[in-house]
Protein backbone atom coordinates (compact mmCIF):
# COMPACT_ATOMS: atom_id res chain seq x y z
CA UNK A 1 0.00 0.00 0.00
CA UNK A 2 2.63 2.54 0.99
CA UNK A 3 4.58 2.07 -2.27
CA UNK A 4 1.63 2.49 -4.59
CA UNK A 5 2.86 4.90 -7.25
CA UNK A 6 -0.42 6.53 -8.22
CA UNK A 7 -3.34 8.37 -6.66
CA UNK A 8 -5.83 5.96 -5.11
CA UNK A 9 -8.42 8.73 -5.01
CA UNK A 10 -8.02 9.69 -8.69
CA UNK A 11 -8.24 6.04 -9.69
CA UNK A 12 -11.52 5.77 -7.74
CA UNK A 13 -12.98 8.98 -9.23
CA UNK A 14 -12.17 7.90 -12.79
CA UNK A 15 -13.48 4.37 -12.27
CA UNK A 16 -16.84 5.63 -11.00
CA UNK A 17 -16.98 8.64 -13.35
CA UNK A 18 -17.44 11.14 -10.53
CA UNK A 19 -16.09 14.39 -9.14
CA UNK A 20 -17.88 14.51 -5.77
CA UNK A 21 -16.75 17.98 -4.79
CA UNK A 22 -19.67 20.07 -6.03
CA UNK A 23 -20.81 22.82 -3.69
CA UNK A 24 -24.16 24.52 -3.41
CA UNK A 25 -23.69 27.70 -5.44
CA UNK A 26 -27.24 29.02 -5.39
CA UNK A 27 -25.99 31.86 -3.20
CA UNK A 28 -22.70 32.94 -4.80
CA UNK A 29 -22.28 35.79 -2.29
CA UNK A 30 -22.36 33.30 0.59
CA UNK A 31 -19.93 30.98 -1.18
CA UNK A 32 -17.48 33.83 -1.76
CA UNK A 33 -17.76 34.95 1.87
CA UNK A 34 -16.92 31.41 3.00
CA UNK A 35 -13.85 31.29 0.76
CA UNK A 36 -12.84 34.80 1.82
CA UNK A 37 -13.06 33.74 5.47
CA UNK A 38 -10.84 30.72 4.81
CA UNK A 39 -8.25 32.84 3.04
CA UNK A 40 -8.35 35.43 5.82
CA UNK A 41 -7.71 32.76 8.46
CA UNK A 42 -4.76 31.60 6.37
CA UNK A 43 -3.36 35.15 6.16
CA UNK A 44 -4.26 35.72 2.52
CA UNK A 45 -6.33 38.90 2.03
CA UNK A 46 -7.52 39.70 -1.54
CA UNK A 47 -4.75 42.20 -2.31
CA UNK A 48 -2.12 39.49 -1.76
CA UNK A 49 -3.64 37.48 -4.62
CA UNK A 50 -4.29 40.34 -7.05
CA UNK A 51 -1.58 40.56 -9.68
CA UNK A 52 0.21 37.40 -8.48
CA UNK A 53 1.04 34.13 -10.26
CA UNK A 54 -1.15 31.36 -8.82
CA UNK A 55 -1.07 27.58 -9.34
CA UNK A 56 -3.86 25.32 -8.10
CA UNK A 57 -3.51 21.55 -8.26
CA UNK A 58 -6.54 19.22 -8.05
CA UNK A 59 -9.23 21.94 -8.08
CA UNK A 60 -11.90 19.26 -8.57
CA UNK A 61 -14.95 20.79 -10.20
CA UNK A 62 -13.67 24.35 -9.95
CA UNK A 63 -16.30 25.57 -7.52
CA UNK A 64 -13.66 27.08 -5.24
CA UNK A 65 -11.48 28.24 -8.13
CA UNK A 66 -14.00 30.83 -9.28
CA UNK A 67 -13.40 32.76 -6.07
CA UNK A 68 -9.63 32.76 -6.56
CA UNK A 69 -10.06 33.79 -10.19
CA UNK A 70 -12.28 36.69 -9.08
CA UNK A 71 -9.40 38.02 -6.96
CA UNK A 72 -7.69 38.83 -10.29
CA UNK A 73 -4.31 37.10 -10.09
CA UNK A 74 -1.93 37.95 -12.93
CA UNK A 75 -1.92 34.30 -14.04
CA UNK A 76 -3.93 31.33 -12.79
CA UNK A 77 -2.94 27.79 -13.80
CA UNK A 78 -5.16 24.82 -12.91
CA UNK A 79 -3.84 21.25 -12.99
CA UNK A 80 -6.68 18.70 -12.77
CA UNK A 81 -6.31 15.08 -13.93
CA UNK A 82 -9.94 13.95 -13.56
CA UNK A 83 -11.74 14.32 -16.93
CA UNK A 84 -15.10 14.77 -15.17
CA UNK A 85 -13.62 17.55 -13.06
CA UNK A 86 -12.15 19.23 -16.17
CA UNK A 87 -15.56 19.26 -17.86
CA UNK A 88 -17.07 20.78 -14.73
CA UNK A 89 -14.36 23.46 -14.62
CA UNK A 90 -14.94 24.39 -18.28
CA UNK A 91 -18.66 24.57 -17.65
CA UNK A 92 -18.53 26.68 -14.49
CA UNK A 93 -16.14 29.24 -15.98
CA UNK A 94 -18.25 29.56 -19.12
CA UNK A 95 -21.20 30.49 -16.90
CA UNK A 96 -19.19 32.72 -14.55
CA UNK A 97 -19.99 36.35 -15.37
CA UNK A 98 -18.10 38.27 -12.67
CA UNK A 99 -14.81 39.94 -13.59
CA UNK A 100 -12.08 37.33 -13.24
CA UNK A 101 -8.76 36.03 -14.51
CA UNK A 102 -9.35 33.28 -17.05
CA UNK A 103 -7.47 30.21 -15.83
CA UNK A 104 -5.31 27.99 -18.01
CA UNK A 105 -6.56 24.45 -17.43
CA UNK A 106 -4.18 21.54 -17.90
CA UNK A 107 -5.65 18.01 -17.76
CA UNK A 108 -2.64 16.42 -16.12
CA UNK A 109 -1.64 14.66 -12.94
CA UNK A 110 0.76 16.54 -10.70
CA UNK A 111 3.27 13.79 -11.46
CA UNK A 112 3.08 14.62 -15.18
CA UNK A 113 2.99 18.40 -14.78
CA UNK A 114 6.26 20.11 -15.69
CA UNK A 115 7.12 23.81 -15.76
CA UNK A 116 10.11 26.04 -15.07
CA UNK A 117 7.75 28.72 -13.80
CA UNK A 118 7.61 29.47 -10.07
CA UNK A 119 4.45 30.81 -8.43
CA UNK A 120 3.73 33.35 -5.71
CA UNK A 121 0.91 31.15 -4.39
CA UNK A 122 0.42 27.39 -4.79
CA UNK A 123 -2.88 25.84 -3.66
CA UNK A 124 -4.24 22.34 -3.22
CA UNK A 125 -7.17 21.05 -1.16
CA UNK A 126 -8.23 17.54 -0.20
CA UNK A 127 -4.97 15.93 -1.37
CA UNK A 128 -2.20 14.82 -0.93
CA UNK A 129 -1.96 13.19 2.47
CA UNK A 130 1.23 12.48 4.37
CA UNK A 131 1.22 8.70 4.91
CA UNK A 132 1.69 7.08 1.50
CA UNK A 133 5.11 7.36 -0.13
CA UNK A 134 3.44 8.58 -3.32
CA UNK A 135 1.66 11.36 -1.45
CA UNK A 136 4.89 12.46 0.22
CA UNK A 137 6.56 12.64 -3.19
CA UNK A 138 3.68 14.71 -4.59
CA UNK A 139 3.71 17.13 -1.65
CA UNK A 140 7.42 17.73 -2.17
CA UNK A 141 6.86 18.25 -5.89
CA UNK A 142 4.04 20.70 -5.20
CA UNK A 143 6.33 22.68 -2.91
CA UNK A 144 8.97 22.91 -5.65
CA UNK A 145 6.75 25.33 -7.62
CA UNK A 146 6.62 27.93 -4.82
CA UNK A 147 8.75 31.05 -5.29
CA UNK A 148 11.25 31.94 -2.55
CA UNK A 149 9.21 33.56 0.23
CA UNK A 150 6.05 32.53 -1.63
CA UNK A 151 3.03 30.85 -0.04
CA UNK A 152 1.71 27.31 -0.26
CA UNK A 153 -1.88 26.63 0.88
CA UNK A 154 -2.71 23.01 1.63
CA UNK A 155 -5.33 21.07 3.51
CA UNK A 156 -4.58 18.23 5.89
CA UNK A 157 -6.74 15.40 7.24
CA UNK A 158 -5.82 14.86 10.91
CA UNK A 159 -6.44 11.30 12.10
CA UNK A 160 -8.03 12.57 15.32
CA UNK A 161 -10.50 14.60 13.29
CA UNK A 162 -11.16 11.56 11.09
CA UNK A 163 -12.36 9.27 13.88
CA UNK A 164 -16.10 9.82 13.31
CA UNK A 165 -15.68 9.11 9.59
CA UNK A 166 -13.60 5.98 10.20
CA UNK A 167 -16.39 4.69 12.42
CA UNK A 168 -19.05 5.57 9.83
CA UNK A 169 -17.05 3.65 7.23
CA UNK A 170 -17.06 0.60 9.51
CA UNK A 171 -20.81 0.95 10.06
CA UNK A 172 -21.53 1.68 6.40
CA UNK A 173 -19.64 -1.34 5.16
CA UNK A 174 -21.86 -3.53 7.34
CA UNK A 175 -25.10 -2.40 5.65
CA UNK A 176 -24.17 -2.47 1.95
CA UNK A 177 -23.72 -5.39 -0.37
CA UNK A 178 -20.26 -5.43 -1.91
CA UNK A 179 -21.69 -6.91 -5.11
CA UNK A 180 -24.12 -4.02 -5.47
CA UNK A 181 -23.51 -1.24 -7.97
CA UNK A 182 -22.09 2.13 -7.00
CA UNK A 183 -25.41 3.98 -7.24
CA UNK A 184 -27.21 1.52 -4.99
CA UNK A 185 -24.43 1.67 -2.42
CA UNK A 186 -24.68 5.47 -2.46
CA UNK A 187 -28.46 5.33 -2.07
CA UNK A 188 -28.39 2.87 0.85
CA UNK A 189 -25.72 4.82 2.71
CA UNK A 190 -27.42 8.16 2.01
CA UNK A 191 -30.59 6.82 3.58
CA UNK A 192 -28.76 5.43 6.61
CA UNK A 193 -26.73 8.57 7.32
CA UNK A 194 -29.28 11.24 6.32
CA UNK A 195 -30.19 11.94 9.95
CA UNK A 196 -26.47 12.28 10.79
CA UNK A 197 -25.70 14.68 7.94
CA UNK A 198 -28.79 16.68 8.79
CA UNK A 199 -26.99 17.74 11.97
CA UNK A 200 -24.30 19.53 9.92
CA UNK A 201 -26.02 22.87 9.46
CA UNK A 202 -23.22 24.38 7.35
CA UNK A 203 -22.97 21.40 4.98
CA UNK A 204 -22.08 22.80 1.55
CA UNK A 205 -22.39 19.75 -0.68
CA UNK A 206 -24.98 17.04 -1.24
CA UNK A 207 -25.33 14.00 1.03
CA UNK A 208 -24.60 11.77 -1.96
CA UNK A 209 -21.29 13.46 -2.67
CA UNK A 210 -20.30 13.29 1.00
CA UNK A 211 -21.10 9.55 1.06
CA UNK A 212 -19.10 8.90 -2.10
CA UNK A 213 -16.11 10.94 -0.98
CA UNK A 214 -15.99 9.92 2.70
CA UNK A 215 -17.52 6.44 2.99
CA UNK A 216 -16.98 4.80 -0.41
CA UNK A 217 -13.70 6.49 -1.31
CA UNK A 218 -10.91 3.94 -0.59
CA UNK A 219 -8.37 6.74 -0.02
CA UNK A 220 -9.79 8.21 3.21
CA UNK A 221 -8.16 5.84 5.70
CA UNK A 222 -4.69 6.54 4.27
CA UNK A 223 -5.27 10.25 3.52
CA UNK A 224 -4.20 11.49 6.93
CA UNK A 225 -1.59 14.15 7.53
CA UNK A 226 -0.57 16.43 10.38
CA UNK A 227 1.41 19.68 10.56
CA UNK A 228 4.37 17.87 12.12
CA UNK A 229 4.40 15.18 9.44
CA UNK A 230 4.03 17.83 6.75
CA UNK A 231 7.08 19.73 8.00
CA UNK A 232 9.12 16.52 8.06
CA UNK A 233 8.11 15.71 4.48
CA UNK A 234 9.13 19.21 3.40
CA UNK A 235 12.37 18.88 5.39
CA UNK A 236 11.66 22.11 7.26
CA UNK A 237 12.19 24.19 4.12
CA UNK A 238 8.84 25.83 4.84
CA UNK A 239 7.58 27.81 7.82
CA UNK A 240 3.99 27.54 9.01
CA UNK A 241 2.35 30.94 8.53
CA UNK A 242 -1.28 30.35 9.55
CA UNK A 243 -3.90 27.66 9.91
CA UNK A 244 -7.63 27.06 9.79
CA UNK A 245 -8.83 26.51 12.40
CA UNK A 246 -6.39 28.59 14.41
CA UNK A 247 -4.18 26.22 16.39
CA UNK A 248 -1.46 28.63 17.43
CA UNK A 249 -1.46 31.49 19.92
CA UNK A 250 2.06 32.91 19.85
CA UNK A 251 2.49 35.14 22.92
CA UNK A 252 6.24 35.57 22.49
CA UNK A 253 7.58 39.13 22.29
CA UNK A 254 8.35 39.92 18.64
CA UNK A 255 11.65 41.62 19.57
CA UNK A 256 12.93 38.27 20.83
CA UNK A 257 12.18 36.51 17.54
CA UNK A 258 15.43 36.70 15.59
CA UNK A 259 18.19 34.33 14.54
CA UNK A 260 17.91 30.90 16.15
CA UNK A 261 15.17 32.15 18.49
CA UNK A 262 12.38 32.46 15.90
CA UNK A 263 11.32 28.79 16.04
CA UNK A 264 7.91 29.44 14.46
CA UNK A 265 7.44 25.80 13.47
CA UNK A 266 8.44 24.44 16.88
CA UNK A 267 6.09 26.85 18.63
CA UNK A 268 3.22 25.99 16.28
CA UNK A 269 3.64 22.23 16.79
CA UNK A 270 3.74 22.65 20.56
CA UNK A 271 0.53 24.71 20.53
CA UNK A 272 -1.09 22.27 18.10
CA UNK A 273 -0.30 19.31 20.35
CA UNK A 274 -2.01 21.00 23.29
CA UNK A 275 -5.28 21.40 21.41
CA UNK A 276 -5.38 18.58 18.84
CA UNK A 277 -7.79 16.41 20.88
CA UNK A 278 -10.48 19.04 20.18
CA UNK A 279 -10.57 17.96 16.53
CA UNK A 280 -12.41 14.77 17.42
CA UNK A 281 -15.64 16.83 17.62
CA UNK A 282 -16.17 20.05 15.66
CA UNK A 283 -18.45 21.33 18.44
CA UNK A 284 -15.57 21.57 20.91
CA UNK A 285 -14.18 25.07 21.21
CA UNK A 286 -10.42 24.65 21.53
CA UNK A 287 -9.38 23.73 25.06
CA UNK A 288 -5.84 22.78 26.08
CA UNK A 289 -4.72 19.59 27.74
CA UNK A 290 -1.54 17.51 28.12
CA UNK A 291 0.69 17.43 25.03
CA UNK A 292 1.77 13.93 26.03
CA UNK A 293 -1.82 12.67 26.03
CA UNK A 294 -2.52 14.26 22.65
CA UNK A 295 0.60 12.83 21.02
CA UNK A 296 -0.51 9.42 22.28
CA UNK A 297 -4.05 10.06 21.00
CA UNK A 298 -2.76 11.00 17.55
CA UNK A 299 -0.76 7.75 17.33
CA UNK A 300 -3.81 5.75 18.41
CA UNK A 301 -5.97 7.42 15.76
CA UNK A 302 -3.29 6.87 13.08
CA UNK A 303 -3.33 3.18 13.96
CA UNK A 304 -7.12 3.13 14.09
CA UNK A 305 -7.27 4.49 10.53
CA UNK A 306 -4.89 1.84 9.22
CA UNK A 307 -6.54 -1.05 11.04
CA UNK A 308 -9.91 0.19 9.74
CA UNK A 309 -8.52 0.16 6.19
CA UNK A 310 -7.45 -3.48 6.60
CA UNK A 311 -10.64 -4.72 8.27
CA UNK A 312 -13.55 -2.48 7.21
CA UNK A 313 -15.02 -4.97 4.73
CA UNK A 314 -15.25 -7.77 7.23
CA UNK A 315 -17.85 -8.52 9.88
CA UNK A 316 -18.27 -8.35 13.61
CA UNK A 317 -15.61 -10.94 14.50
CA UNK A 318 -12.83 -8.96 12.82
CA UNK A 319 -14.14 -5.78 14.42
CA UNK A 320 -14.11 -7.19 17.95
CA UNK A 321 -10.73 -8.85 17.52
CA UNK A 322 -8.77 -6.23 15.57
CA UNK A 323 -10.46 -2.84 15.84
CA UNK A 324 -12.37 -2.54 19.12
CA UNK A 325 -9.18 -2.71 21.26
CA UNK A 326 -7.91 0.49 19.57
CA UNK A 327 -11.22 2.26 20.08
CA UNK A 328 -11.25 1.34 23.76
CA UNK A 329 -7.74 2.78 24.14
CA UNK A 330 -8.90 6.00 22.48
CA UNK A 331 -11.89 6.22 24.82
CA UNK A 332 -9.59 5.65 27.78
CA UNK A 333 -7.27 8.42 26.57
CA UNK A 334 -9.99 11.08 26.36
CA UNK A 335 -12.47 10.06 29.05
CA UNK A 336 -11.14 12.48 31.69
CA UNK A 337 -10.89 15.53 29.46
CA UNK A 338 -13.56 15.58 26.76
CA UNK A 339 -17.30 16.31 26.97
CA UNK A 340 -19.59 13.50 27.97
CA UNK A 341 -21.40 13.48 24.62
CA UNK A 342 -18.16 12.55 22.80
CA UNK A 343 -17.70 9.49 25.00
CA UNK A 344 -21.38 8.57 24.64
CA UNK A 345 -21.02 8.81 20.86
CA UNK A 346 -17.98 6.54 20.68
CA UNK A 347 -19.54 4.00 23.06
CA UNK A 348 -22.78 3.98 21.04
CA UNK A 349 -20.84 3.37 17.80
CA UNK A 350 -18.86 0.58 19.45
CA UNK A 351 -22.02 -1.11 20.74
CA UNK A 352 -23.61 -0.96 17.29
CA UNK A 353 -20.52 -2.41 15.60
CA UNK A 354 -20.60 -5.37 18.00
CA UNK A 355 -24.04 -6.42 16.76
CA UNK A 356 -24.16 -9.37 14.38
CA UNK A 357 -26.46 -7.55 11.99
CA UNK A 358 -26.78 -3.80 11.44
CA UNK A 359 -29.82 -2.35 9.70
CA UNK A 360 -30.41 1.05 8.14
CA UNK A 361 -32.83 2.03 10.91
CA UNK A 362 -30.20 1.15 13.56
CA UNK A 363 -27.92 3.74 12.00
CA UNK A 364 -30.50 6.43 11.32
CA UNK A 365 -31.83 6.28 14.91
CA UNK A 366 -28.48 6.62 16.69
CA UNK A 367 -28.98 9.07 19.53
CA UNK A 368 -25.48 10.38 20.26
CA UNK A 369 -23.17 9.34 17.43
CA UNK A 370 -25.42 10.92 14.78
CA UNK A 371 -24.16 14.35 15.90
CA UNK A 372 -20.47 13.48 16.13
CA UNK A 373 -18.34 14.88 13.31
CA UNK A 374 -14.67 15.71 13.58
CA UNK A 375 -12.64 18.53 12.10
CA UNK A 376 -11.50 16.55 9.08
CA UNK A 377 -10.32 19.10 6.54
CA UNK A 378 -7.97 21.56 8.19
CA UNK A 379 -5.67 24.00 6.43
CA UNK A 380 -2.13 25.32 6.59
CA UNK A 381 -0.45 28.21 4.83
CA UNK A 382 3.31 27.86 4.63
CA UNK A 383 6.09 30.23 3.57
CA UNK A 384 8.97 28.98 1.45
CA UNK A 385 11.96 29.89 3.63
CA UNK A 386 14.47 29.66 0.77
CA UNK A 387 15.85 33.11 -0.14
Amino acid sequence: MKNKNQSIELEFYKKEGISPVHYKLGDIKKHFEIRSSLYQLLGLPPNLVRGKDVLEVAPGSGHNSIYTAALLPETYDLVEPNPVGCKDIDSIFKRFTLDHTKPKLKQLTLGSFQTKKLYDIVITEGWPGGYLDFDKKMLRKLSSFVKPKGLMLISFFPPIGGMATYLRRLIGNRIISFNDNFKNKTDVLSKAFASHLGNLKSMSRSNEHWIQDSILNPYICVAHNTPNLCLKILKNKFEIYNSAPKFNNDWRWYKSLHGQSKLFNKNFISEYNKISHSMIDYRIKGINRSEKKNIELEKLCFNFALITKKNEKYGVEKYVKNIEPFLLKIIDNIKQDLPKNVLQSLIEANNLLKKNNIKIKDVSKMKHFSSLFGREQCYLSLINKIN
